[in-house]
Order: C-alpha cells, then sequence, then structure tokens
C-alpha cells in the first residue's frame, strides 16, 4: 500500500521559502559586487597616492642636490672673503630642512608603497 510522506496543503510556505532563497541569493550578490568596487577604489586611490608621492620626492631630491651646490659655493664664497658666514649656515639650514623633508617624503613613499600592497590583498593579516 503506497504511503504520502509529503503534506498535501503547505499553505506556500515552499514558495515563500525559494523567494526567501532567491532574496538571499541577490543579497550575496549585490554584497559580493560591493566588496569589488571597494577593493578597486582602494587599488586605485593607492597607485594614484604612491605615484603622487614618488613625483614629490623626486622633486624634493632635485632640491637638495641644489642646496648642496648652493651650500658649497656659499662656504668658497665665505672663504674667499666675499660673502659672510652667516649666508653660508643659512644656506646649511636649508640643506638640512630640505634633507629632513626628503626624509619624510621617502617615508611617505613606503607607507604608499604598503598601502598599494595591503590594497592588493598581499597577504595582509590585520
Amino acid at each position: 500500500m503506497p504511503q504520502v510522506t509529503q503534506p498535501i496543503f503547505t499553505a506556500g510556505r515552499i514558495t515563500s521559502q525559494v523567494h526567501l532563497a532567491e532574496a538571499q541569493q541577490q543579497e550575496a550578490l549585490v554584497h559580493y559586487e560591493q566588496t569589488i568596487q571597494t577593493a578597486f577604489r582602494e587599488v586605485s586611490d593607492a597607485l594614484v597616492q604612491s605615484r603622487r608621492v614618488t613625483e614629490i620626492r623626486t622633486q624634493q631630491a632635485l632640491l637638495v642636490t641644489t642646496l648642496h651646490d648652493r651650500t658649497r659655493l656659499a662656504y668658497m664664497r665665505y672663504q674667499g672673503g666675499v660673502d659672510t658666514l652667516l649666508n653660508a649656515l643659512d644656506a646649511d639650514r636649508d640643506l638640512f630642512n630640505a634633507e629632513l623633508s626628503l626624509a619624510q617624503t621617502q617615508r611617505n613613499e613606503l607607507l604608499a608603497l604598503v598601502q598599494l600592497y595591503k590594497a592588493l590583498g598581499g597577504g595582509w593579516q590585520p
């Protein structure tokens, strides 16, 4: 004798469960797409930041080179009796400030590289 093991009347419960599963799938898809968009934005921002800081470092390195020349010339002028020691010391101070700024920019460049590595998912463990 055959037996019926499933309920005959479920009052739309099965249809509701199907709709719920579809809604959950759509929600997961939207969340996945948002995660991808966030990742692309983070990588783009990190690339832009890295490029910008590299350009700044290059310009500051040129400034330091120029100030080295200025300092050398200022001391040559002082030793030749053409200029005062104050101008040579001012050149030293300007060179020191530029070197300090260059060191900070190099640090920022490395931090930007770390941010890029992190945005690309490079094994970062929070």
